[in-house]
């Protein structure tokens, strides 16, 4: 039983410190959730949250340090950060259309498309260069080699942590939401693209070594 709950407590640890770290995904949930609430951004959090999970299971794998060779991470920072500079641009430009006309708070409080929200998470994780090293580089190398009956439980604590993260993030922002101006859309899409941009040029501009 101790072994157990271990192993659900180091999965929940893992889990938070892939998710709560400030970086593209959580921008992007904060952004959707001031812009549209709390269903739009939880849907690309659940989509991070299923690749997160999906990493756990396989760094355990032989697969564990294929992402910290050079053939694969190089090709992955470019596509990291050509995805970046494409949200990045698609936030600027929502950003200027609500600065030509005035931003109904009603419609922007429309929920985006859930399965759009997801993919949108999902490719971000997936393709995240940092998130491949903290799973394939970084945890087996805190953790060492884990034991084949521990990691289901292990794997269930990273979903237990990563979407703790998530639906506690978007309702706080859903909660702020309430009490915003019609300015707030603006600023976050503006401040979105900003920190998109500088996450796009530090993928890109990081080290040639693929090792921390």
């Amino acid at each position: 039983m101790g072994t157990l709950v271990a192993s659900i407590f180091q999965g929940i640890l893992l889990g938070l410190g892939a998710a709560v770290p400030i970086g593209p995904v959580n921008v992007e949930i904060a952004r959707r959730t001031l812009r549209s609430g709390f269903a739009s951004g939880c849907a690309l959090g659940c989509g991070a949250v299923s690749v997160d999970v999906a990493y756990a299971l396989l760094t355990s794998t032989t697969l564990a340090q294929l992402p910290s060779q050079p053939l694969l991470y190089h090709p992955l920072r470019f596509a990291a950060s050509a995805m970046l500079v494409f949200f990045a641009i698609n936030c600027l430009d929502s950003a200027a259309r609500g600065l030509n006309r005035p931003v109904n708070l009603l419609a922007a409080r429309s929920p985006l498309s859930w399965r759009k929200g997801y993919l949108t998470g999902v490719l971000m994780t997936l393709f995240n260069p940092m998130t491949l090293l903290f799973w394939f580089v970084v945890v087996p190398g805190a953790s060492g080699a884990t034991a084949p009956n521990d990691l289901p439980m292990i794997c269930a604590g990273v979903f237990v942590g990563t979407l703790a993260w998530v639906v506690s993030f978007t309702s706080l922002l859903s909660l702020l939401g309430r009490f915003r101006k019609t300015w707030w859309l603006v600023l976050a899409d503006a401040i979105g693209a900003i920190l998109l941009f500088a996450f796009a040029a530090a993928t890109l501009l990081r080290s040639n070594s693929p090792h921390l």
